[in-house]
């Protein structure tokens, strides 16, 4: 009789594979698995320090890569972090709304709570390491920095800082005039006062809407161009002074570095009608930035109705997370996050006060990447400074009557 084994360094051998593919086996799900105990515990933390114990509606909305089948563990886990600080989740009667998106930007994870109490919305987020076990407590990835530039009694549309042989000049237009002021460009601490140096007078052309609108940008051939609704003046330098002439006109206004738009001066709005055009019917905008992609750019809008819509390859995308933004809008640069930000008012009441807050486009998702920055008044304006790396902001006082003009800029946290 023939007996058929095997030899026995095979039969060994076969053994050690057989434990050593056990053991891949046991340590697979580990390192496949993400424990999310650490981040909601987190952000069960950072929710409490904003709403206090008490009775909330929870709502929960997955914005990233994400599969859906971790959401409702992330769901019960935050749930019983809040009960661990007296916050009771599932109340339908609370008027206490928690809003968390699990969302990501280019850094990773972000998960954002909005903690909503009345016509108050206060914001939390926190990073996530998405393909990681744990989550380091984090804030908000940027902070927005004020630097008040200048104070006037009259209203003020837009002002822009200009720097030429040794010296700096601020120009600030009015709906009449244009307010040249002058100081040293030597930087020293505290920063020179402006001197008034010029009244430039705008004639009067046309009858002006209540709340006029007006931009001065950059010229190529002169110091820069003054928008206003259905004039466009000129300034230029003439040996230590500035001259001014105006004339009447329907020529489009700057928007981005690269296109213009017609404005409605009736309206105080863009219409919609844009140089060098999409090949598209847009609908009427209070502002536009460039928003750059993977591939180029897009031109972001504020339509009037208070949507949001990237534009790109002949297409409009509506934009997610814009609802509580005011018209006016900037885009600046920055070494923080993707590099652009926008610069948002907020759209709350203005009696009581108003807010700003910096804003990153991901994919179709505006998410907030700055705490508020309070306002003591009331934004009128906000338009992109020259320099790129910040934006000027015009903020009415109503207590005073008095225009603030700030320069707003993003530092990284």
């Amino acid at each position: 009789m023939c007996v058929l084994y095997n030899p026995p360094q095979l039969m060994i051998l076969k053994a050690r594979l057989l434990v050593v593919a056990i053991a891949l086996a046991s340590l697979l799900p580990s390192a496949q698995a993400v424990s999310w105990d650490q981040p909601a515990a987190a952000l069960a933390r950072q929710i409490a320090s904003l709403s206090g114990p008490g009775p909330v509606q929870l709502v929960l909305n997955n914005r990233s890569a994400l599969p859906a089948t971790e959401v409702p563990q992330i769901r019960q886990l935050l749930e019983q972090d809040l009960r661990s600080f007296g916050i009771v989740p599932g109340s339908g009667d609370s008027t206490t709304l928690v809003r968390v998106t699990l969302s990501e930007n280019l850094r990773g994870g972000l998960w954002i709570a909005e903690v909503k109490e009345g016509t108050e919305t206060r914001v939390t987020m926190l990073p996530v390491k998405l393909d990681a076990s744990s989550a380091a407590p984090g804030a908000p990835t940027l902070t927005l920095r004020q630097t008040t530039i200048i104070t006037e009694s009259d209203p003020v549309l837009d002002a822009q800082v200009f720097s030429s042989t040794g010296e700096q000049r601020l120009l600030v237009l009015e709906p009449q005039r244009v307010m040249v002021y002058v100081r040293t460009a030597t930087p020293t601490t505290p920063p020179s006062p402006w001197k008034e140096e010029q009244v430039l007078t705008i004639p009067f052309l046309a009858p002006l809407s209540r709340d006029v609108r007006g931009r001065i940008a950059a010229a190529q051939d002169h110091l820069f161009d003054a928008y206003l609704p259905g004039v466009l003046c000129r300034g230029s330098n003439n040996w230590s002074a500035i001259t001014l002439t105006c004339s009447g006109s329907d020529d489009p206004w700057p928007i981005t570095a690269t296109q213009k738009a017609f404005y409605d001066s009736a309206r105080d709005y863009f219409m919609g009608v844009v140089v060098p055009g999409f090949g598209m019917q847009l609908a009427p905008f209070y502002e536009a930035a460039d928003i750059p992609r993977v591939n180029g750019s897009a031109t972001l809008l504020n339509n009037v109705n208070g949507s949001a819509v990237l534009v790109q390859s002949n297409i409009t995308i509506p934009v997610n997370g814009a609802d509580n933004w005011g018209s006016d809008f900037a885009a600046v640069h920055s070494a923080c996050g993707s590099g652009t930000q926008l610069i948002v008012s907020g759209s709350g009441s203005a009696a009581a006060g108003d807010s700003l807050r910096a804003y990153e486009i991901s994919g179709r998702e505006a998410l907030p990447v700055s705490a508020p920055l309070q306002v003591p008044g009331v934004v009128t304006a906000i338009w992109p400074a020259s320099s790129e790396d910040n934006a000027t902001v015009v903020i009415h006082k109503a207590a005073s009557d008095e225009y603030e003009v700030w320069s707003v800029a993003a530092s990284c946290n």
